[in-house]
């Protein structure tokens, strides 16, 4: 009797098991996830990131352990409440947006120069050495800063990065690739200027091929390139689950890319301790110089 239904009615049964295939995509926690949507009873990297962000603007305590129970619940729904958000407890695209300015806020301000000004002196102030205030500000020529200049400085008694000096490691890259999973999100933290931008794995073997998450982290990434694409290796910090690991970065887009509203046209490398370029299948001797100068930060 089954089988005589089966051949009576065939698209029937077979449209309405694609329509519940689909049902279970659309409304899965992870497919929620990737389009960047957290909310309670999820766990993921990017939830852990979450936390980090939480517990540095003061609104949580205690380890980032990547579950969002009801400490992160109720961390997010005060967030918002304080900041007149819309108080939902789900972090979507607003509340995400503003947790990365209050944290960008928080490392850096404005500065107006003012007579008698100079790069060393602000520097030794804020506890950077004048290379990275200069980095930071996109300044070629350390000597030549005027009267009513803006700068961004690092906030007087803070570091400009996540976290402190030191607490960095150098993970070795098979470490890494376990941990730092495709389709998940870290943030990069780049040394010499202290600007970080969020980044999502896209693969990679030998190396991680990442690419930035939004548009906006597009643009504080070309800002640290210096305002144009670039082969140049940099040492970097990427963030993953609160763990800080040394690492290496290319600024040029290329090859494959599977985000399409970052503007961003490809992909780019992150390299760690002990990882290879895809094509000589061999480290980087500037990449690894790069992973150890981020390690000494």
């Amino acid at each position: 009797m089954a089988l005589c239904v089966w051949r009576a009615r065939p698209h029937g049964t077979v449209i309405a098991l694609i329509v519940f295939l689909l049902l279970l995509c659309v409304f899965s926690p992870v497919a929620a996830s990737y389009q960047g949507v957290l909310k309670k009873g999820m766990k993921s990297d990017a939830v852990r990131e979450l936390q980090d962000i939480l517990s540095g603007l003061g609104f949580l305590e205690g380890e980032s352990d990547g579950l969002f129970g009801d400490k992160t619940l109720n961390a997010v729904t005060a967030f918002q409440r304080t900041n007149s958000l819309h108080v939902d407890g789900v972090v979507g695209a607003d509340t995400w947006n503003l947790l990365e300015t209050e944290i960008a806020r928080r490392r850096m301000k404005t500065y107006i120069v003012s007579r008698g000004d100079t790069l060393y002196d602000l520097a030794r102030r804020v506890d950077v050495t004048v290379a990275e205030l200069a980095a930071i500000n996109n300044i070629s020529d350390p000597a030549l800063i005027k009267v009513g200049q803006e700068l961004l400085i690092p906030a007087p008694g803070t570091v400009v990065s996540r976290g402190e000096r030191g607490s960095c490691e150098m993970l070795h890259w098979d470490s890494v690739n376990r941990i730092f999973k495709v389709g998940s999100i870290a943030t990069v933290i780049d040394v010499r200027t202290g600007l970080s931008f969020r980044v999502r794995r896209r693969g990679g073997s030998l190396h991680a091929d990442v690419e930035p998450h939004t548009k906006e982290d597009t643009a504080v990434m070309k800002r640290v390139c210096g305002g144009s694409w670039t082969w140049d290796r940099r040492p970097i910090i990427v963030q993953i689950g609160g763990r800080r690991i040394a690492a290496s970065m290319n600024g040029m887009p290329h090859g494959g890319q599977s985000l399409g509203s970052n503007n961003f046209k490809g992909h780019f490398c992150l390299h760690f301790a002990g990882s290879k370029l895809h094509n000589a299948r061999k480290s980087c001797p500037v990449h690894q110089k790069c992973v150890r100068e981020a390690a000494a930060s």
